[in-house]
């Protein structure tokens, strides 16, 4: 079974790495670029992680999150955030919207491949 990634980022070059980096590792994602692209894709098409940018044209990565926890397809999905705003008023602000984990830009791709892994080990029965 595939494991699909709902990737919301509004920068190109950084999509097109994460999506082509995790597709190789057998992964399907699709890419939107803003928040409300997001919320409405969370709603069609089950999702198993979701590695969302907290700076988004339109609703940020905080009011996506809040969204996306609000559905019920969404409640439960791992929320990754990865952000050139980690600080620490901004990651508190995304853990309190219902992120799982934040992570800092510049995104060693090999630990998010490894901290994704283990988060959808978790949700395995």
């Amino acid at each position: 079974m595939t494991n699909t990634i709902l990737l919301v980022e509004d920068d190109y070059n950084s999509a097109l790495l994460l999506k082509d980096f995790f597709t190789l590792k057998g992964f399907t994602v699709d890419h939107v670029k803003d928040g409300l692209s997001a919320v409405k894709s969370i709603t069609e098409k089950p999702y198993d992680m979701v590695l969302l940018d907290l700076r988004l044209p339109g609703q940020n990565g905080f009011v996506t999150t809040e969204k996306i926890r609000q559905t019920p397809e969404g409640a439960f999905v791992p929320i990754i955030v990865q952000t050139a705003f980690a600080d620490a008023q901004n990651k508190l602000r995304a853990y309190q919207s219902g992120v799982n984990l934040v992570i800092a830009k510049p995104v060693d791709i090999k630990e998010l491949f490894y901290i994704v892994n283990n988060l959808l080990l978790i949700r395995r029965p």
